[in-house]
């Protein structure tokens, strides 16, 4: 096939992140946010020293018994750190991650290397292991996280130090691969050592050295060589994204470097094979949670009962902003809410303390700790991939939560929830978005409008797929044709004052299953999954009543006794009381829980991925 080369014609997103947006959250969502940021980011380098020392230890003897991908660690730790710090603006832990990038620094080697491995493997994808034989290693991908935080840290505190490492690093891949008759790909562990194609990417949009669009389109060749991923031409053949070689969640990363290559280059080829690529994980691989993996990879099967790492619902994430910024869809909008209302709040501990590895549709919820223990080591006993990579399902609502429209400079708002927005307009008077709701419990929605003076503006509204009804009014009118899976667009002159009510339709909508889910159903209230939980209902899991799809409702009541979920609703259920909290909340107490739920009444349908649909549409 033909590959992108310079020249290259830039392609604006359609839809771009505020910069230096404003954003407080509250509600659930604002009370994980600080919980995250108190017991977690703020507590993590130095309850786990080894974060950082094992990269100061990489020449001294004896060799530290390592995984493969230990040096992500601090790398995953970096981007979680900035990217909640974009939702909070706490000073302390601005001070916090500032020492910590600084101590990051010190640890790279005057060849740029800034990884965890000894001389002679450095970038090989070997290591040699304290009892003297020969290891893989994900030197490559572990220098990928650590790049992409030194970059965030830069782009969000203007740190030039933090740039002048990340080049450096960059530099030495250049040094390396770049003309040297070794190639990226020599280094193994392809879905995961071809991920810097990614930061290559935003490096040469950050600072137009060509070396690293080069370095770019040499790794996107790289996929072609097997037993790589061959990502781009598998999605152009029509492939679903499991049957092709690489289907492993760390491939995400590569698909990312997709995306950006279309807007470096306007090449449309990557644009489609990223699009496809998206949609074909959507249609056979995204859980009824919003997670995504089935054992870290693509299957093709969305009942299939294995692990759902936390690690892949959040690179399902990432891809899925990409997505939104590449197409300007409210659906994909939505599919980001139903992952991060449920797969991430669902992943974490609400005391912010731990973040789970598998958080199943059925099942029963452990802390990572529990779950892959053996990542642990001495110095660094919390640390697990997933441990320092699932703040970013918070820190990426910085991300996608208000946006702006790159046509038209309309400010798009996604996120709905207990919040205020302070957004600077091109005219450049700084406008707030507060909203006023208990959403998504309740079912209204009080937008207030307020700027510093009376400005014209453009609005954007997500209407959610879900929402069959939705009502509009701008200062009490009602504003016609509200259209469910669209952008409400609003224009006017707006003074402060004004103000916008929704209210959204939040009858039970289901997802009926098929194969590991046959005979049982999925109901959902709005964005949130709702879940059965052994410790809300006096009966146990195989004992569960069968509920009646036909006209199936429910009611929303207070607790019951026990620590009360931040939602819990009754239903009937063979002339018996179900009650079903939201899926986040289920199974905190360590109980069993289940989200596919026995049922009556329901289709029977061949399963097919490539007509599989799922509930938003």
């Amino acid at each position: 096939m033909v590959h992108a080369s310079p020249p290259h014609s830039r392609v604006p997103p359609v839809f771009s992140p505020v910069p230096r947006a404003r954003l407080a959250f509250e509600g659930i969502v604002g009370e994980r946010i600080r919980a995250n940021e108190q017991h977690w980011l703020l507590v993590a380098p130095d309850a786990n020293p080894a974060m950082l020392q094992m990269f100061r230890d990489r020449d001294r003897r004896p060799v530290r018994d390592l995984v493969p991908w230990a040096g992500e660690f601090a790398g995953k730790y970096l981007t979680s750190a900035v990217q909640c710090y974009r939702l909070t603006r706490d000073h302390r832990l601005l001070e916090y991650v500032g020492r910590f990038v600084r101590d990051l620094i010190e640890t790279q080697d005057e060849s740029g290397y800034l990884g965890a491995f000894p001389h002679p493997y450095r970038l090989t994808g070997r290591t040699v292991k304290p009892d003297g034989a020969e290891g893989l290693t994900w030197d490559a991908w572990n220098h990928y996280h650590c790049m992409l935080g030194l970059l965030l840290w830069h782009e969000e505190t203007g740190d030039e130090a933090a740039l002048a490492a990340c080049r450096r690093a960059a530099d030495l891949f250049c040094q390396t691969f770049l003309d040297m008759g070794v190639r990226l790909v020599s280094t193994g562990s392809e879905e995961m050592n071809l991920a810097p194609i990614h930061v290559f990417c935003l490096l040469y949009a950050r600072t137009g050295a060509e070396r690293y669009l080069r370095m770019a389109c040499e790794i996107e060749r790289d996929f072609e060589t097997p037993p790589a991923g061959d990502y781009v031409r598998t999605a152009l053949a029509g492939l679903e994204f499991y049957q092709t070689p690489k289907p492993r969640w760390e491939s995400l990363h590569e698909v990312q470097g997709i995306a950006e290559l279309y807007l470096l280059t306007g090449d449309h080829r990557y644009h489609r094979a990223y699009e496809h690529i998206w949609r074909s994980i959507l249609r056979g691989d995204r859980h009824n949670s919003g997670g995504f993996s089935s054992g870290e990879r693509a299957t093709g099967n969305p009942y299939d009962t294995r692990a759902i790492e936390t690690c892949c619902t959040i690179a399902w994430i990432a891809l899925s902003i990409d997505m939104l910024r590449l197409s300007g869809l409210s659906t994909v909008a939505d599919e980001i809410e139903l992952s991060t209302f449920n797969a991430v709040l669902g992943a974490q501990s609400a005391s912010g303390r731990w973040w789970t590895y598998n958080t199943p549709m059925d099942g029963v919820r452990k802390a990572s700790a529990h779950d892959i223990v053996f990542q642990a080591r001495p110095g660094s006993p919390e640390l697990n991939c997933c441990s320092v990579n699932g703040p970013r399902g918070l820190g990426m609502l910085a991300d996608w939560a208000v946006m702006r429209a790159t046509a038209d400079d309309a400010i798009v708002v996604n996120y709905y929830g207990p919040s205020i927005f302070e957004v600077c307009l091109p005219s450049g008077c700084a406008v707030r978005l507060i909203q006023e709701t208990r959403y998504p419990v309740d079912d209204g929605i009080v937008l207030r409008v307020e700027p510093p003076r009376p400005e014209r503006l453009r609005l954007r509204l997500r209407i959610p797929g879900w929402s069959r009804t939705t009502t509009v009014a701008v200062n009490g009118e009602a504003v016609p044709d509200v259209r469910p899976g669209t952008y409400l667009t609003l224009e006017r002159t707006w003074a402060s004052g004004d103000t916008i009510r929704m209210s959204l339709d939040l009858s039970l909508h289901l997802w009926p299953g098929e194969r590991e889910a046959a005979g049982m159903v999925s109901v959902y209230r709005g964005p949130l999954l709702l879940a059965y939980d052994q410790r809300l209902n006096p009966m146990d899991p195989g004992e569960l009543p069968l509920l009646d799809v036909e006209g199936l409702a429910g009611e929303v009541v207070p607790g019951l006794g026990h620590p009360v979920p931040f939602l819990l609703m009754r239903v009937g259920a063979d002339d018996r009381e179900l009650f079903l909290c939201d899926y986040a909340s289920a199974g905190a107490g360590g109980n069993p829980y289940g989200s596919w739920l026995p049922a009556r009444g329901l289709p029977v349908a061949e399963f097919r991925v490539s007509v599989f649909r799922p509930p938003t549409g």
